[in-house]
């Protein structure tokens, strides 16, 4: 995954914020989210081989990027409850499917695991846990 956050911030400077994010909030998970831009990263895509491009309504609407891209999300909220709260932010209608990926390897999280949980699986070396999402138009 290419991730603009790491390409805008140094190691250093995103090791530093993390740091003080923890420090200040030891409750909180510091949290980047972006949309996936690049179909063709290592994320797994033969699952999705299967949709059709059909003309309906919810393929019209373009995934469009968060206006903030950094969350300090509670640590015991679930991974529903934070994906419900980026659809929202995002103005979803309930029929668009979105598909949410953590780390650099593309693990789909289950909705019921905890954002403490997750953290500890799959934070980055900067101390960040990145989550990507995407719509069913980025797997053609």
């Amino acid at each position: 995954m290419n991730w603009q956050y790491k390409h805008k911030h140094s190691l250093e400077q995103r090791r530093f914020e993390s740091e003080r994010i923890r420090r200040r909030y030891p409750d909180r998970i510091p949290v980047i989210v972006e949309p996936l831009l690049s179909p063709s990263s290592a994320l797994p895509t033969s699952l999705f081989r299967s949709f059709s491009s059909s003309s309906s309504s919810c393929h019209d609407t373009a995934l469009v990027r968060l206006e903030n891209e950094k969350f300090l999300v509670p640590s015991e909220l679930s991974f529903g409850q934070f994906a419900y709260n980026i659809r929202r932010r995002l103005r979803l209608r309930p029929e668009h499917a979105l598909f949410f990926y953590v780390s650099s390897y593309g693990k789909q999280p289950s909705l019921n695991t905890t954002i403490e949980v997750l953290y500890h699986e799959n934070k980055d070396i900067d101390g960040f846990l990145y989550v990507c999402y995407a719509d069913e138009k980025a797997f053609g």
